[in-house]
């Protein structure tokens, strides 16, 4: 990761953020820091605090001219790594462990219409609805799929639609607990807004580069 964010800011905006990780810094103590001239750090700073990922401020002295410090925003901090993922799969497996695995899958699940409705508050729903309608709501439903962030498509063979989706928002996640993850809040999310009679065909966690779902129409 420290490799990716070096790659991206540069060798000397890298150094400055993980400087600040530690404390706020003052310039002064950021040129010592680099062995750089101030005036070539104060680039730097000016490029990271126009990008939101340092913030500034002052700070009063005994004597003389207030001290402007430098700190990371929000943002900055989460360019870091972080141990959300690993986390998240312990938890997971715990809360299984305690309340077993019907229950998990139903808070899963819940997650899931919970995120679906944040984006929509229409119900999506097939029954009774002739063919041109139901790909007007299952178009509907990539809609709400690309809105959290799944860059979904739909393609359609006679009475067959594939919705292909090229990212999951539960990539990692999903990868060491398919089941738990894929089968809750997939289930959940296809059958109470699109309909029960679909098919999963590919997806990330198997090593697919893609998530492939096909409902009969």
């Amino acid at each position: 990761m420290e490799e990716v964010i070096n790659d991206y800011l540069g060798n000397s905006k890298t150094t400055i953020l993980s400087s600040l990780l530690y404390e706020d810094k003052t310039l002064e103590q950021l040129s010592d820091i680099m062995k750089v001239n101030k005036n070539a750090v104060k680039e730097h700073l000016n490029y990271l605090e126009n990008h939101s990922l340092v913030s500034s401020y002052f700070v009063r002295a005994k004597t003389g001219r207030p001290k402007k410090y430098y700190k990371l925003t929000e943002k900055g901090m989460q360019i870091f790594p972080k141990q959300y993922i690993n986390f998240s799969s312990m938890l997971l497996k715990e809360v299984e462990n305690e309340i077993g695995t019907v229950r998990l899958n139903g808070i899963l699940m819940k997650i899931a219409e919970d995120m679906v409705r944040e984006v929509s508050s229409e119900s999506i729903s097939l029954a009774s609805l002739t063919r041109d309608e139901k790909l007007e709501k299952i178009g509907e439903y990539v809609n709400i799929l690309n809105r959290l962030g799944y860059y979904a498509k739909m393609e359609v063979t006679g009475d067959t639609v594939k919705i292909i989706r090229h990212n999951c928002v539960f990539y990692e996640l999903a990868k060491n607990n398919k089941d738990m993850v894929c089968g809750s809040l997939e289930k959940s999310m296809l059958s109470d807004k699109i309909n029960d009679d679909f098919k999963l065909m590919e997806n990330f966690p198997d090593g697919d580069n893609k998530c492939v779902v096909e409902i009969s129409l």
